[in-house]
């Protein structure tokens, strides 16, 4: 429903532009002397004349710089020295650009209707005030260290000198002349006189300067910066036409309080102030002048008579409707209905209740920060309700106490210094503010869900959101004590906050009662207490004192995601144990979707041990119809796949990654742990119950996040060898028990399936019959590699155990042999070189009279059943391919072989003496440049390699010598091969 009439506030008055412009932020409410006078920054009040539009000539104001401009425009002896001490937001800022531009351009000033009447003020008396000509030095110490020259203040490092610098404008004669007298009331007394004209003399944020001074780096300047400051404020109060306005905090209205030698400069300061200027403190504003300031610096300037009485005459006749006697008239002194016209003329668009508010309880509270704080509240709020006039809904007649809007005000209100110093009831009424009243986007909250429950139900007060309005005003009158050491509201004041004039005949009371039994009852606000003090009305208000769950709640709502996922991951790789496993490795997600570039993700995972590798939760989980990214990227890991990374190692990998659902879970802990340990941050650790309470929730909520992140974590994944190929097995631990995080449970899985050894379980059988299905003898380092290399051979807890199988065999007909092909004698298994090259492991081989002793002999062999494996090398290539080394075509053919392993098989009848010849073949310098020449040679290549590789083959001696001119880099990896097989390489450098 819409109030929109001829005589609503939102058409009667227009919204300043910077208010507009600002979302309702006003920018630069916070005057800023040095931008205004260094213009570092283009502010809109460095203007004479918009400082003067947005300025209410309030009686202190004007009062202030009557006094200053009488004693810089005329010859009377008057006040020299004045003193700001109010707390933040008190109007010292805003006060200073004024005088500057009294002292800096009079003419313009005083032409506004500020300057009008300070000059007015000024004369009385029949003196004439004339600032022409006149000097101001500004000397803002928030923007200077000591002992640090700035571009400002030229050469200057000091107070003294800074000011020198000021007001000589920068002559550098003139400058060094005064240095060289020094900080004495002599010098500044001679400076000042040889000026000429008036000088006002602004010093601004001195404590900030003073707090630099009391660090230990800064200390010793301190004395020098008092006698200058002791000489200044005797030789202001001496020379005619000087004023100095000194800006300084006292510590008890400073946030950051003061260290002791800070405030003892203060001190020192403050009393030299009163002894020459006893009646210079000065307060800029007083509360009284809050609502003739935020009218000012809210709304061009308009008639607002007629409305102001049209809408108290609507107001008038709403109260006769049972409201005045059951309401109105319980509210005290000058808050009913007698008086209620002219206050109304006073605030509009204000509810006097609210301004009364402001005025008189909140501006009680020490730190709050009464302009600044209240224009910065009241634009948000006037700009959102002009907003909902403008489009067409409901908006209040006049903006009383339950309408600040807490969806858009809230952080406002809670910074305003109502509460300075004390987080914890920040942090409570926010909770309250966004569980009870409304959520940030008005979706949610307790008085939310009520209007919506009385609006099903026929109740709406004739209004919009009336169960808001009542809990914001509630929330409104609770923040702060009430005269007399009240708490909250009565419920004269709660019904009185949604008392509307419009439509005619106002708000129905019996609507009102409604929404305040909604409210107060059993289902209503849930941080809602009730008092009942003897002889007075019962009052209501809303605690942020009732459990640590509340500032649980808020705590909750301000986690992010992102917050909740690095905790998951920190605890993850906190709680994970390699167990058996050589090694563990965390794998940080670069992002959490996308594209990643692989190989420099996985970099550094591949490698010669047994290594147990845990992914990133925030990109990397399997199952719930989410995982095909994960599986690829796992898949890839391990070295198959459409596009698999190189890797060596990949059967002795071992990938453990989080289950999608239970993923969730864990985030959802994470954020409690978050929560509860911001609850804990809060709490006084005097409060010794309360802290062990919290204490005990943030340990509660730790091990239940842990728990939860080892049922996380139920997927492992290998790679396997099966009938039809290689392949990546991913395997889930069913058991709550079970994670695979932990290592010697991911083991003992792997154990089961046939795929990894307990300690001493590698069998010299099982591990024959693996060197039975290659063809040909492997030397020990192959066969340790094999271990990592090649998924058909199971994970071993350590390479003693590969070793002491090896020596097992030597002991069940194996042998080792050197590179001469001679046994080696091993008598332990220490002795086992487990890395050499020129080493094969063999079966023990018959010697020649074994041989014919055993006439009529056939070769046996034993075959041991290989437990069915599963899996395939990362390549995809057979078994017998040890390290990927496809060599099939250069090997006997299985015909050869077959037909050479049947004649060994039959039983000789004759043993004759084989005859040997020397084959020697030379090919001398031959150019290999045409394909056809290439062909043929390596066509003779490829039959030496078959040859070789004969099995039954009585070969004895082998020369080589190959000479192969070529461009470097295109001769492969032929030296290291020849170094494996015993040859000596010699390159050299060609001029072919």
């Amino acid at each position: 429903m819409s109030t929109r009439t001829a005589s609503h506030w939102a058409d009667v008055l227009t919204l300043r532009p910077e208010v507009t412009a600002s979302d309702g932020s006003v920018g630069e409410l916070q005057m800023s002397l040095h931008k205004a006078v260094y213009q570092t920054i283009d502010v809109p009040y460095r203007k004479v004349d918009y400082y003067g539009d947005i300025t209410q000539p309030t009686p202190n104001l004007v009062g202030f710089f009557s006094r200053v401009a009488r004693r810089l425009g005329t010859d009377a002896e008057t006040t020299a020295l004045f003193h700001l001490d109010q707390g933040m937001g008190g109007g010292k800022s805003h006060a200073l650009v004024g005088l500057y531009h009294m002292a800096n351009s009079p003419q313009e000033f005083f032409a506004t209707e500020l300057g009008r009447k300070v000059r007015s003020e000024a004369e009385q008396g029949g003196r004439d005030v004339d600032l022409t000509n006149a000097q101001a030095v500004v000397l803002t110490a928030d923007y200077f260290s000591p002992g640090r020259p700035s571009e400002t203040f030229g050469p200057a490092t000091n107070l003294f000198e800074r000011f020198l610098w000021s007001l000589t404008g920068g002559d550098m004669d003139r400058y060094k002349r005064y240095v060289a007298g020094g900080p004495n009331k002599g010098t500044l007394q001679q400076a000042l006189s040889d000026a000429g004209r008036p000088v006002l003399i602004l010093l601004d944020e001195l404590m900030d300067y003073v707090l630099q001074l009391a660090d230990a780096t800064n200390v010793d300047r301190m004395p020098n910066e008092k006698a200058f400051l002791n000489a200044l404020m005797d030789a202001c109060d001496d020379v005619p036409r000087v004023v100095c306005v000194v800006v300084m905090i006292r510590s008890e209205l400073d946030e950051r309080g003061y260290p002791p030698l800070a405030d003892d400069f203060r001190s020192y300061v403050s009393d030299r102030l009163v002894r020459n200027g006893p009646d210079g403190r000065v307060a800029v504003t007083e509360s009284h002048d809050f609502t003739s300031i935020i009218q000012r610096r809210l709304f061009e300037p308009a008639e607002v008579g007629a409305a102001a009485s049209r809408v108290a005459e609507q107001y008038g006749t709403a109260s006769e409707t049972g409201w005045r006697d059951k309401v109105l008239d319980k509210l005290g002194p000058n808050r009913g209905v007698t008086g209620f016209a002219e206050r109304v003329e006073a605030s509009y668009p204000f509810h006097p209740e609210l301004m009364r508010l402001v005025r008189e309880e909140w501006s009680q509270v020490q730190n709050f920060q009464r302009v600044r704080s209240t224009v910065a509240i009241f634009a948000r709020t006037a700009l959102h309700w002009v907003t909902e006039h403008e489009d067409g809904r409901w908006a209040p007649a006049l903006i009383g106490v339950g309408d600040i809007p807490l969806t858009i005000a809230l952080e406002q209100l809670l910074s305003s210094g109502l509460f300075m110093g004390n987080d914890r009831a920040i942090q409570g009424y926010r909770s309250v503010a966004t569980t009870d009243i409304t959520s940030t986007d008005g979706s949610a909250g307790r008085a939310v869900a009520i209007d919506q429950r009385l609006r099903t139900a026929g109740v709406t007060a004739l209004q919009d959101h009336a169960g808001v309005r009542m809990a914001t005003a509630l929330f409104c009158y609770s923040m702060v004590a009430r005269p007399r050491g009240g708490r909250g509201a009565t419920k004269a004041e709660m019904l009185a906050a949604i008392l509307e004039p419009t439509p005619a005949t106002g708000t129905p009371y019996t609507d009102a009662e409604e929404v305040f039994n909604a409210l107060t009852g059993e289902d209503g606000l849930g941080a809602l207490e009730i008092t009942q003090p003897a002889n007075a009305p019962g009052r209501y208000y809303l605690s942020i004192r009732q459990t640590l769950r509340m500032y649980f709640t808020a705590s909750l709502a301000l986690v992010d995601p992102p917050s909740c996922e690095k905790l998951v991951w920190e605890q993850t790789q906190s709680l994970a144990r390699r167990g058996i496993f050589d090694e563990i490795r965390f794998i940080d997600a670069p992002t959490a979707t996308g594209d990643i570039d692989r190989a420099r993700t996985f970099d550094g995972v591949d490698s010669a041990v047994t290594r147990l590798v845990v992914l990133d939760p925030r990109r990397w989980t399997l199952l719930n119809g989410k995982d095909t990214l994960s599986r690829a990227e796992i898949t890839a890991l391990l070295g198959l796949g459409p596009d698999p990374l190189r890797v060596d190692n990949a059967a002795s990998c071992i990938v453990a990654c989080v289950n999608t659902q239970r993923r969730d879970v864990a985030r959802k802990r994470a954020r409690e742990v978050l929560a509860w340990r911001s609850v804990l941050k809060q709490i006084n650790p005097e409060d010794t119950d309360e802290f062990h309470e919290a204490t005990t929730k943030v340990a509660e909520a730790e091990n239940k996040l842990k728990k939860d992140i080892e049922k996380a974590f139920q997927h492992y994944a290998y790679l396997v060898r099966a009938s039809d190929g290689l392949h990546v097995e991913f395997k889930r631990f069913d058991d709550d028990t079970k994670s695979s995080l932990r290592g010697d449970q991911v083991w003992a899985a792997l154990v089961e399936a046939g795929r990894a050894t307990n300690t001493t379980g590698l069998s010299p059988d099982y591990l024959a019959a693996l060197l039975e299905t290659f063809e040909r003898t492997l030397t020990p380092r192959e066969v340790v590699q094999s271990f990592y290399k090649n998924p058909l051979f199971p994970l071993v807890t350590a390479t003693d155990e590969i070793r002491h199988a090896i020596y097992a065999l030597l002991r069940n007909g194996w042998e080792l042999a050197d590179s001469d092909g001679d046994k080696l004698a091993i008598a332990s298994p220490e002795q086992i070189s487990i890395g050499s090259i020129s080493q094969n492991l063999r079966r023990a081989v018959k010697t020649a009279e074994a041989v014919s002793a055993a006439t009529g002999a056939s070769k046996s062999t034993t075959t041991i059943p290989i437990p069915k494996q599963s899996g395939e090398p990362a390549d995809g290539r057979d078994p017998s391919e040890l390290f990927g080394i496809d060599d099939q075509e250069y090997r006997a053919t299985n015909t050869e072989r077959a037909r050479e392993a049947n004649t060994e098989d039959a039983a000789p009848t004759n043993l004759e003496p084989a005859s040997f010849k020397r084959y020697i073949i030379e090919l001398t310098n031959r150019s290999i440049t045409a394909p056809e020449t290439r062909e043929q040679v390596w066509q003779l290549l490829k039959e030496l390699s078959k040859v070789l590789d004969a099995p039954s083959a009585n070969h004895q001696l082998m020369s080589l010598s190959v000479t192969l001119i070529t461009a470097e880099g295109a001769q492969g990896a032929i030296e290291q091969k020849a170094q494996q097989a015993g040859a000596r390489v010699r390159v050299e450098d060609d001029d072919f």
